[in-house]
């Protein structure tokens, strides 16, 4: 995909409801803060968003986006397919962006950046196809156990997700935050 089209496929996802609520948190939380504090002028009041070609080494490594500083999310146009790629991408970034900003969890350590991982597939990677199969009850009754399946997407994109920057103990830390973190919805309900 090259950047006017992510660029396009960016605001087209930024509409939906989900990216759309946690841009809102994001943001107000970022105006709050900048208001009770005497911090400089250049902190930021809202979550930025860039396309771009990425590079095949360094923070970029094989990622399709990720979460950078000022705040902001960086979209791999050069690794991005279809619009769905993108509406995917930003709403696992905007987790990461909510969990760091708002909940200011460190997503350098690797109990914290699993549980963001696994709170992240579940409402990007894992959300769609869950919706299609869970909700559907021909195919549920099918699958025996739809939450099942659903767990297992969470657990190996989170794993996936988490080796990136903790390639020898991903799966433990997934394995020991999965259950409190895939029952986290914040700032979703159920």
């Amino acid at each position: 995909m090259d950047i006017p089209k992510c660029d396009a496929a960016l605001q087209q996802a930024l509409k939906e409801p989900r990216p759309k609520q946690l841009v809102e948190a994001i943001n107000t939380f970022l105006k709050k803060k900048k208001a009770s504090t005497s911090s400089s002028n250049d902190d930021p009041t809202h979550l930025e968003f860039i396309c771009l070609d990425c590079k095949s080494e360094g923070v970029e490594g094989k990622a399709r986006a990720f979460f950078a500083s000022p705040p902001a999310i960086v979209l791999c146009a050069n690794r991005l397919n279809t619009t769905e790629d993108v509406k995917e991408v930003v709403v696992h970034e905007l987790i990461h962006a909510y969990d760091y900003t708002v909940r200011n969890m460190d997503l350098t350590q690797p109990a914290v950046l699993a549980c963001s991982e696994v709170r992240s597939a579940r409402e990007s990677e894992c959300f769609e196809k869950a919706q299609a199969l869970c909700k559907d009850p021909q195919l549920s009754m099918v699958l025996h156990g739809c939450d099942w399946w659903v767990k297992k997407c969470v657990k190996q994109n989170a794993i996936h997700a988490t080796s990136s920057l903790f390639p020898h103990d991903a799966s433990t830390h997934v394995h020991n935050v999965f259950e409190t973190c895939f029952k986290d919805h914040t700032p979703f309900q159920k």
